[in-house]
């Protein structure tokens, strides 16, 4: 939380020459991050933010972030943001929540943004939903969805709310599943 900018500087990326933002979802925590601590536009270069069709008009209510509405452009499930990275469906936690498949070589990493809220506990019995879903009823769908898709070899996840460094791999273990940060 504010601390995108040193974060990116740290693993060497300029956040200067990012253009394209595309967020999992609309909550606060997510969007937030295109402002800096100081207040100024944490991509200065930014032209093209991609947010969930069905969250555009939740994004535009905001006039906090109205600086960026005019940039904001709505996706939608399997919408390529390049020949490597594609949006999938990930409804529940928010009426357009998304996740991206980001596969090259072989291998996959899948974004999730907030499918998995406490791993410790959701992994192992992802029946259970968090407060903060939107339809838990779908949250619950999804995210049963989406860890058996991450079960298989050669797929790697990220998520918001992951254990450090908020990504990792998961295996199936029983009726649930294990989440084993990178």
């Amino acid at each position: 939380m504010g601390l995108l900018p040193e974060a990116l500087a740290e693993a060497g990326v300029v956040r200067e020459a990012i253009d394209t933002v595309a967020v999992t979802h609309t909550h606060l925590d997510h969007v937030a991050g295109l402002v800096a601590a100081d207040g100024s536009d944490a991509f200065p270069k930014l032209r093209h933010l991609y947010v969930p069709q069905a969250e555009v008009a939740l994004f535009r209510r905001d006039e906090r972030l109205g600086r960026f509405h005019a940039r904001c452009q709505g996706f939608g499930d399997g919408f390529a943001l390049s020949d490597s990275v594609t949006a999938i469906a990930a409804h529940g936690h928010e009426v357009g929540h998304s996740a991206f498949v980001v596969a090259s070589g072989g291998e996959a990493l899948l974004i999730w943004g907030d499918v998995v809220h406490v791993p410790s506990i959701q992994c192992a019995r992802p029946e259970l939903t968090w407060e903060f879903d939107d339809d838990q009823a779908a949250a619950r769908a999804t995210r049963l969805r989406m860890l058996e898709r991450s079960a298989r070899p050669d797929v790697f996840v990220a998520g918001a709310h992951l254990d450090f460094p908020g990504l990792g791999s998961v295996t199936r273990v029983g009726e649930g599943y294990d989440f084993t940060p990178a």
